[in-house]
């Protein structure tokens, strides 16, 4: 029942569900789909009856179906939550162009995520030589890496949203880890000068 009242809201009511959905996905959600190619379309055609282009509760609504719907509880959740998710693809897109989409999102994912590990490959080394004082700053741009660039990734890659998969997400990334080995470099360099 709770799901057919939410599905209820994000079809029936779509600019009341895309508000709701805002209140709590404001900021880099909203911002990314907003500059896809979806968010450019649908701000072109603000105020015609008929459009062309899904706004948020048009693709989420096939997420709804999953079994844990709600902000991706699991890791099966999750995978179960994207498979629903491309399925609405296919409502509008021909399941070529959805699978070369789904593909280049995954390739892009997992480049993001061997940048991750690389960066807490270096830090655990790191971790073994210095301590917790010297390390605080190169900890915060992990986090960084971790927590902003690679959300901005996977928002991107969502959206299908250039800025957000490339300068907000690859570049950003690329430069959180060219920090944290600077970061690195300077306090070894500072603890070998203090020895």
């Amino acid at each position: 029942m709770r799901h057919a009242l939410w599905l209820f809201l994000l079809t029936a009511l779509p600019a009341l569900a895309a508000k709701t959905c805002v209140d709590c996905h404001a900021g880099a959600a909203e911002r990314s789909w907003a500059l896809s190619k979806h968010g450019v379309i649908a701000r072109i055609e603000t105020g015609r009856e008929r459009r062309r282009t899904p706004d948020c509760t048009a693709c989420h609504a096939f997420e709804a179906k999953a079994p844990a719907p709600q902000h991706y509880l699991k890791k099966t959740s999750r995978h179960e939550a994207r498979e629903q998710a491309t399925a609405g693809c296919g409502a509008c897109h021909s399941p070529r162009y959805v699978a070369g989409q789904l593909a280049a999102a995954q390739r892009g994912l997992a480049i993001g995520e061997m940048k991750r590990r690389e960066a807490e490959a270096l830090l655990d080394l790191a971790r073994k030589e210095m301590t917790a004082t010297e390390l605080a700053r190169i900890e915060k741009l992990l986090a960084t890496l971790r927590d902003e660039n690679l959300r901005d990734l996977r928002l991107g890659l969502g959206h299908q949203s250039p800025d957000y998969q490339w300068w907000l997400g690859q570049a950003a990334l690329d430069g959180s880890l060219l920090r944290i080995k600077g970061a690195l470099g300077e306090a070894r360099r500072s603890r070998s000068a203090a020895q």
